[in-house]
């Protein structure tokens, strides 16, 4: 269930001293040159998020909710021998409960005891997200943000199979002010786009993100070229089954070494299943240098399983019994590293961070197993160089619905 706080900010006090002019054309007469003084927190004061976040979480707490350790906007409680989890989001917030609609309404009617709060039914819409609630599974998309992205972008030209093209030529010559304009909105829309329903595009506007302090004719080719892909695949979205019995916390993770050879560093990506479907996903540049494709993958592996701890205490927090997490490796000498500490004369260069991986499988807090490379869905998130064929096989697996 979904709802909004209508005003959300006017119900936090300010707490501390703060004025405001008046408005123009609105002076009290005599007393033009006169300030407000705040009693209330409001939109575009520098404390105003605070205040408010403080207000509601207390107000939350008070009947019966703790605070997640990991993520501080989600809230759980066990009442009346229901789990209810409550998600808030600045003015926006979520309801759901092992004791399905109806109790989802009851935990809105007891915040609406000291709010005002307008109920907005099922979820379908949050932060340009819609959400579809079939019969058994739920799917995410953001077809609309999607199709506003491409509008302003103006780009309407032959549609593309794939977001990266690695034989595209370079163009070094820098954009003028206004395309250097549009080029950073339309990575920054992007960006929000591929963090939050398509992690198939994460690899491409990685790449693009990093010309955003000076980007060139050749970067601007290449973000057209991930507008074309995205507007033939418009309908694509995530997909999660209901009523599982069982569920499991697998991480598919990958490395691409030497990617970025201005700076000599290799980049690390790896996805998240829980249950049916993917809950987070990563593609970025490696902090250090590795020296070897066999470093990047055991560095690679260290970041993964950082992440799949801190999903799997997220998840744990919320109520569920789940296994160790399995993280899925297509490199043998990077997993009988991290399992075995087979080869660790090779990896002494590498930062004590990255021995962690051993500590864990050491006491079995995390499993590492082999994933043959074809069936990697996490190469999608190092690699630009996959054929159509190649994308449309390993989309499923990555658990993007390729509806196109």
């Amino acid at each position: 269930m979904q709802a909004d706080f209508p005003n959300a900010y006017l119900n936090a006090e300010i707490g501390e001293n703060m004025y405001m002019r008046q408005t123009t054309g609105l002076e009290h007469k005599g007393k033009e040159d006169w300030v407000y003084k705040l009693e209330k927190a409001l939109y575009g004061s520098p404390v105003s998020g605070h205040r408010w976040h403080s207000t509601v979480q207390e107000a939350i707490e008070t009947l019966g909710y703790t605070r997640s350790t990991i993520d501080h906007c989600l809230f759980h409680r066990v009442k009346e021998g229901h789990r209810d989890l409550l998600v808030i989001y600045v003015d926006d917030v979520l309801v759901t409960s092992t004791g399905g609609e109806a109790r989802s309404n009851v935990q809105l009617d007891e915040l609406g005891k000291r709010f005002s709060i307008k109920k907005l039914g099922l979820a379908t819409h949050m932060l340009g997200i819609r959400a579809h609630q079939g019969e058994d599974y739920t799917t995410l998309d953001q077809t609309a943000y999607l199709k506003t992205v491409l509008s302003e972008a103006y780009i309407e030209a032959k549609q593309r199979g794939t977001p990266w093209d690695p034989h595209l030529r370079e163009d070094e010559k820098l954009l003028d002010e206004k395309e250097t304009a549009l080029y950073r909105k339309t990575v920054g829309q992007l960006m929000y786009l591929c963090t939050v329903t398509r992690p198939d595009i994460s690899f491409a506007v990685g790449r693009a993100a990093s010309g955003m302090s000076a980007p060139t004719n050749g970067l601007w080719m290449r973000v057209k070229r991930i507008l074309r892909y995205l507007s033939g695949t418009t309908a694509c979205r995530l997909k999660y089954k209901r009523g599982l019995k069982e569920l499991a916390l697998v991480t598919c993770v990958d490395a691409s070494y030497g990617v970025d050879p201005k700076r000599g560093r290799s980049i690390t990506g790896y996805v998240t299943h829980l249950g049916s479907g993917p809950v987070y996903w990563r593609s970025h540049l490696q902090s250090t240098v590795a020296d070897s494709p066999n470093a990047a993958e055991y560095i690679a592996i260290y970041e993964a399983a950082v992440s799949a701890m801190g999903t799997h205490n997220l998840v744990s927090q919320m109520g569920a019994d789940l296994p160790a997490p399995l993280l899925l490796e297509d490199n043998d000498g990077a997993r009988r590293l991290a399992t075995a500490g087979m080869g660790q004369k090779k990896a002494r260069h590498l930062q004590i961070k990255h021995h962690y991986v051993q500590e864990l499988c050491k006491e079995g807090k995390i499993k590492i197993d082999r994933l043959e490379t074809a069936n990697q869905p996490a190469d999608l998130l190092t690699k630009g160089s996959h054929s159509i064929k190649a994308l449309q096989h390993l989309l499923p697996r990555l658990g993007v619905m390729y509806e196109c």
